[in-house]
C-alpha cells in the first residue's frame, strides 16, 4: 500500500505541479503532451463529486453506463482492463460488480480503492445468504440521494486528494467548501419543499431512496420485491396500502421497466413520474428528484 500511496503522490507532483506538461526536444521537434492521470468512479454522480473538488486534474472515467442500472451491471472485460490505469477507484462499497471488477483487475494492487460508504450509518437491505457466508451486500448502496450522506462522501474524497497532493491543497480546500456550502442550500430547499406535504409515504418501483426518505422523514414504499418483478400477491398489498394512504402517483426511475407500475397505475387512477438517480450532474438531478417526490405527496 506504502508504494501505491508513493506512486501515486510522484505523478501527481510531475503533472499537477506543471499543469498539462509539453515535452520538447532540443531540435524543437512537435509537442508532446502527457496525459493526466486517470481516475475512476462506479457510478457518475461520483464523477461530479470528484470534478467538484479536484476541477480538471484528472480524467474521470465511470464504470456503469448512462441508462444502466449499477445493481445489475456486469463490467466488459475492457473496463476490468483499464482500471490497471486508474490511480485511484472510488467505489460505492456496496455494488456488487465493484468486488468483481477489482478481483479480476490485472494489476488491481496498483489502483488505490476508496470506499465511500465509510462513516455512513448504512441502512440494512435485503441479505443475500450463500450457505457458508452471508453477503455483504445486503446494505442499501443509494446513499449517494442524500446529502447528510454525500457530505461525508465528499469529506472522503477531500482526504483521498490531500494525502497524495498537498501542493494544491489550498484549491481541494476551496472547492470542497463551495460544495458543501451548494449541498447546504441543496438540504433546505428540500426540507422546505417538503415540509407541508401532506403525505409523507410515496410509491417508487426500486427501493432507492431509503436514505432520502430517512432524511426528510418519509416512508418508501416500493413495488419490486425482493430485487425482482413483483408478485401478484404482493402488487394486491401494493394496491391496498395506496388505495388507504390516497397514493395517487408512482415514482419509476428511468433505469427500470414501466410495466409492473403501469399495472397498479391503472388499479389506482394514478400517474407515473420518471426520475433518475443516476444523473451525472448529481445537483440538477437532486433538484430534479426533490421536486417530482414533493408532487407525489401532493396529490
Amino acid at each position: 500500500m506504502l508504494s501505491v500511496l508513493q506512486n501515486f503522490r510522484n505523478l501527481l507532483k510531475k503533472i499537477l505541479s506543471l499543469g498539462i506538461v509539453a515535452a520538447m526536444t532540443v531540435a524543437c521537434v512537435p509537442v508532446s503532451v502527457k496525459e493526466k492521470p486517470v481516475i475512476s468512479v462506479s457510478i457518475l454522480p461520483y464523477k461530479y463529486f470528484v470534478e467538484r473538488i479536484a476541477g480538471d486534474n484528472f480524467e474521470v472515467q465511470v464504470i456503469t453506463p448512462p441508462g444502466v442500472s449499477p445493481e445489475t451491471y456486469e463490467p466488459t472485460p475492457k473496463q476490468i482492463k483499464d482500471l490497471s490505469n486508474s490511480a485511484v477507484f472510488f467505489i460505492n462499497g456496496n455494488l456488487m460488480f465493484e468486488d468483481h471488477i477489482i478481483d479480476k483487475s490485472e494489476k488491481s494492487s496498483e489502483t488505490l480503492t476508496v470506499d465511500l460508504s465509510k462513516g455512513i450509518d448504512l441502512i440494512a437491505g435485503e441479505v443475500v445468504n450463500h450457505g457458508d457466508h452471508v453477503h455483504l451486500h445486503g446494505i442499501d448502496p443509494h446513499h449517494w440521494l442524500s446529502p447528510t450522506e454525500v457530505r461525508i462522501q465528499i469529506s472522503t474524497i477531500l482526504k483521498t486528494f490531500l494525502e497524495f497532493d498537498l501542493d494544491n491543497r489550498e484549491m481541494y480546500m476551496a472547492n470542497y467548501e463551495d460544495f458543501t456550502k451548494d449541498i447546504d442550500k441543496l438540504d433546505d430547499h428540500i426540507k422546505g419543499l417538503l415540509a407541508d406535504s401532506p403525505i409523507k409515504t410515496f410509491l417508487i418501483y426500486h427501493p432507492a431512496f431509503t436514505y432520502f426518505a430517512r432524511t426528510y422523514g418519509l416512508e418508501q414504499i416500493a413495488l419490486e420485491s425482493d430485487g425482482k418483478e413483483p408478485t401478484g400477491s404482493h402488487i394486491k398489498n401494493i394496491i391496498d396500502v395506496a388505495r388507504k394512504l390516497d397514493i395517487h402517483t408512482i415514482l419509476v426511475q428511468s433505469q427500470f421497466n414501466t410495466a409492473s407500475a403501469e399495472v397498479v397505475a391503472a388499479e389506482i387512477s394514478a400517474k407515473i413520474e420518471i426520475l433518475n438517480p443516476l444523473e451525472e450532474d448529481w445537483f440538477a438531478g437532486m433538484y430534479a428528484i426533490s421536486h417530482t417526490i414533493q408532487k407525489a405527496l401532493n396529490p
